[in-house]
């Protein structure tokens, strides 16, 4: 490779990466605007993408030893654009496009309600799941975790879940350019109402990191939705550990929407203090509450 080395510049290996990025990223996003505009858009976001690029060498890529101009080989290079494209995400404060799932459209969500199929692998009865058996892939990790769900289902911390068996329940991601579907373990439902996409691992494999970034993405974009509540995603390396890890997870959730909360409350309080500074009396706010709800007024 010594020629292809003297002829290459790691530089232009980083140019070639961000753009792949940048047109994968702007692929059908243009909204009818005209070429001038399209350019423009692709102009500047190359710049921001570069940046990317180049932290993400320079910080998380282990040649080990390679030349660093191997990195432009097809295979190395459309790695890194697979990943780089499920993990950027559109900043949302300045205007971008919020992520959005997009629905099956003769089933745009999906129930435990129906769920009937006969498995030749290893089953366990549940209690706490809305499917009576978990069939497992192996004879460790699943039954592992899901001996762990029921104990924090009998401890109050988790309300249900459900092994993601013929659920029909998988997200998509690119490896190599490929499309692939990838199928988390459980889907867990905390007593908070927050609901948390586990995947129970054991090792990691070279599609890994892009099946848990598009999972990320997945749970933005559905959050971003708001029709199917909160949402979260857990890689969880010891299931022993489990009950700890969701825990966190709560704990993070908490801290996220706090500032949300506060800023309703505190919106509701100023707009309740302004009404009454216009007359409104405790009748009104009953009149008012109940319209909201869509009952009778109550009888003072």
């Amino acid at each position: 490779r010594s020629e292809y080395h003297r002829s290459v510049h790691p530089q232009s290996i980083e140019f070639t990466i961000a753009a792949k990025v940048v047109g994968t990223l702007t692929n059908g996003r243009d909204n009818g605007k005209n070429g001038d505009a399209r350019c423009q858009n692709r102009q500047t976001l190359f710049a921001q993408v570069l940046r990317i690029v180049h932290d993400y060498i320079a910080n998380r890529v282990d040649l080990n030893g390679m030349h660093p101009c191997d990195l432009g080989m097809q295979t190395y290079a459309d790695r890194i654009v697979d990943l780089l494209t499920t993990a950027i995400a559109p900043a949302d404060e300045k205007g971008d496009p919020a992520v959005l799932p997009r629905l099956n459209a003769y089933r745009p969500v999906g129930s435990t309600e129906n769920i009937h199929f006969k498995t030749v692998k290893p089953v366990r009865a549940t209690v706490a799941s809305h499917v009576n058996y978990v069939a497992c892939d192996t004879n460790s990790w699943e039954q592992a975790a899901m001996f762990q769900l029921e104990q924090l289902a009998d401890q109050g911390r988790v309300r249900c879940y459900v092994r993601n068996e013929n659920l029909e329940f998988n997200i998509p991601y690119e490896f190599y350019g490929t499309a692939h579907v990838y199928e988390p373990d459980f889907i867990v439902e905390l007593k908070s109402g927050l609901k948390v996409v586990v995947e129970v691992k054991g090792r990691t494999y070279p599609e890994t990191p892009f099946k848990h970034e598009a999972a990320k993405l997945w749970v933005e974009a559905v959050n971003k939705w708001g029709e199917l509540g909160w949402w979260s995603f857990l890689v969880c390396w010891d299931p022993q550990q489990l009950g700890d890890e969701l825990t966190k997870v709560a704990a993070q959730h908490r801290a996220r929407i706090q500032p949300l909360v506060k800023s309703i409350r505190d919106g509701a309080r100023a707009e309740a203090d302004r009404l009454r500074a216009s007359g409104w009396t405790k009748q009104d706010f009953a009149n008012a509450l109940a319209d909201l709800l869509g009952r009778p007024p109550p009888i003072d």
